[in-house]
């Protein structure tokens, strides 16, 4: 790929179902670790999950086509790739790329550098809790489907810790699902075949989301008839109503270990793959705490306590990437929980030691604190922690004080959910308007003719992106199923937006090579990278929209397009 400064490396992040979370949570942490550095361009290529060989399926058609998405990156020149596609017959086709070096994501590709998780760890740990510490003797497990790697890896484990801990296993205590939130029947199977099953162990989080919906049904409430616990630990497990218990990373995350080896690479070293250590993280479908608070600990006000305070209680700053220039919370709240826990000791704290511990708790939270935790967990262990403080009976006037300032914490906690959850549901509601004002302006009583087209083009603006660039093709490329798309080498910046301002690009300044749509100097800024989606509808591929990387993008990128790729298609002059 040419780049205005030859010191760019261009990242290639191919990927498939970016709307998960666990694709974005990959996407989020090598964007993340990406920030600050002016060396490294990311480019995010992600096409549909496509379990489907049926030409009659309408579902199948349709991803088909989307996954013509793949195609850009024999025409892209890319410096490097991260290659986080789970299913074997896919992570295949990447062996074709020797020239460019690559590192995979959550796939176990011979020869090749990867980064996986030790499944092991976390398993193990959870299944030794479950039987040694509970005396639970009938575990099932959720799984996923036969060609994902990472599945049947997960499978096994569980089959050798039960055999460990003198558990025999039969396959009725195994059902397989497509690892989606779409896992109800799945699920019911595994419960009807087991009543008696004291605890189920889901593949992923997401698979654990139609088990939780059949578990409703029954009247059974995870956590407390059954035990659940998930994979990845993603966001969506603190959201889930009990919070879902998961295992997930102790350490550095996968997308931000793959681009610190990527870039390794680039630099002429060589590297070797990565396993990422696995724990549980306790939450309402299953309590599990790694320690406790104690008081003798407390008093001795001791820095690496408090610091495993802030690591338990917001468990993904350490895994996060700090811009210099923010405030450093892991010592922000040492600063206000020290002081606390002296206060406690020394059995005094004035009313200006009071404001001023306040006020930095305020800080705390202005500064984004909730986006490393989740409420569940973090609210669980503020209670721990009171409850410590409380025992010690050190000062009833100080335990008074301290008391206060952990409902301030909780307040703000809470507080912060709430102004973060209407922000979504405005930034939603906003989002249904812009699509409905655009398919008003864009579907019209008339025939379609030359000008239609470009009237969808003047109303790209009212789709919600907030900075993009529409690519199309001279005419549409038509796909036919099970043959290579054969794309033409160039395309037309038709328009651009920046800061939701639309700007037309005149006839003459459209022609772009294909490799170079990334580079284009009218693209808007953007410091996170690019995404790139395929316009098309039925057959008939339009064009690609390059957006700047936005994570709400993730989720209703693929559906914005498909409206936008619609309207090419009810306004295109066919005879003509």
């Amino acid at each position: 790929m040419k780049s205005s400064n030859e010191n760019v490396k261009t990242i290639g992040l191919i990927h498939e179902d970016i709307f998960t979370d666990f694709a974005k949570e990959i996407i989020h942490s090598v964007v993340h670790a990406s920030i600050g550095r002016k060396d490294i361009n990311i480019i995010v290529i992600a096409g549909r999950q496509d379990d489907s060989s049926d030409p009659l399926d309408r579902l199948h058609q349709y991803k088909s086509v989307y996954n013509s998405i793949y195609d850009l990156e024999n025409m892209v020149k890319f410096d490097g790739l991260i290659v986080t596609l789970p299913n074997t017959n896919i992570v295949s086709r990447y062996k074709n790329f020797q020239e460019i070096p690559k590192v995979y994501v959550a796939a176990d590709v011979p020869g090749e550098t990867a980064v996986n998780y030790n499944d092991e760890m976390g398993i193990r740990e959870t299944i030794d809790y479950l039987v040694k510490v509970c005396g639970y003797t009938k575990l099932c497990m959720l799984g996923g489907r036969d060609e994902n790697a990472d599945a049947q890896k997960r499978k096994r484990i569980f089959i050798q810790c039960l055999e460990e801990n003198g558990l025999e296993y039969s396959e009725k205590q195994y059902e397989k699902s497509n690892m989606s939130v779409k896992s109800e029947a799945a699920s019911l199977r595994l419960l009807n075949r087991n009543p008696d099953v004291q605890a189920i162990f889901c593949v992923n989080d997401q698979s654990a989301v139609g088990l939780y919906e059949v578990m409703k049904r029954r009247g059974l409430t995870p956590g407390r008839e059954i035990k659940v616990f998930g994979f990845d630990n993603t966001r969506m497990a603190g959201e889930m109503v009990p919070s879902l218990s998961s295992i997930g990373p102790d350490s550095a995350t996968l997308g931000q270990t793959a681009l610190e080896l990527l870039l390794a690479k680039l630099a002429g070293n060589e590297v070797n793959s990565v396993e990422i250590p696995t724990r549980l993280f306790g939450r309402g479908s299953l309590d599990y705490e790694m320690y406790e608070y104690t008081t003798k600990e407390m008093l001795n006000v001791d820095m690496a306590f408090i610091y495993r305070m802030f690591d338990d209680c917001l468990y993904r700053y350490k895994s996060e990437i700090i811009d210099r220039g923010a405030i450093d919370l892991r010592r922000l709240f040492f600063e206000f929980l020290s002081k606390m826990l002296i206060a406690m000791k020394n059995r005094v704290m004035s009313d200006e030691q009071y404001k001023e511990i306040a006020q930095l708790i305020d800080i705390f939270f202005e500064n984004g604190a909730m986006k490393y935790t989740d409420a569940n967990k973090f609210l669980k262990s503020v209670d721990r922690l009171q409850h410590a403080m409380n025992s010690s009976q050190r000062s009833i006037y100080v335990n008074s004080k301290n008391n206060r300032l952990f409902a301030r914490m909780k307040d703000k906690a809470i507080q912060s959910q709430a102004i973060a959850r209407r922000m979504e549901t405005k930034g939603y509601n906003l989002g249904r308007e812009n699509i409905f004002e655009f398919n008003i302006q864009t579907t019209g009583l008339e025939a379609a003719n030359a000008d239609s087209v470009d009237n969808v083009i003047a109303n790209y603006n009212r789709l919600g992106f907030t900075n993009s660039a529409l690519y199309m093709f001279e005419d549409p490329v038509i796909y036919e199923m099970n043959k290579k798309v054969r794309f033409p080498s160039t395309l037309k910046l038709k328009c651009v937006v920046r800061s939701r301002e639309l700007h037309i690009i005149p006839n003459e300044k459209q022609e772009t090579p294909v490799e170079n749509i990334f580079i284009r100097e009218e693209l808007p800024a953007s410091p996170k990278g690019y995404t790139a989606y395929p316009v098309f509808c039925g057959k008939y591929i339009f064009g690609v929209v390059v957006t700047a990387m936005e994570r709400q993008l993730l989720d209703k990128g693929e559906y914005i397009t498909s409206q936008l790729g619609r309207a090419f298609y009810m306004n295109w002059a066919w005879d003509q």
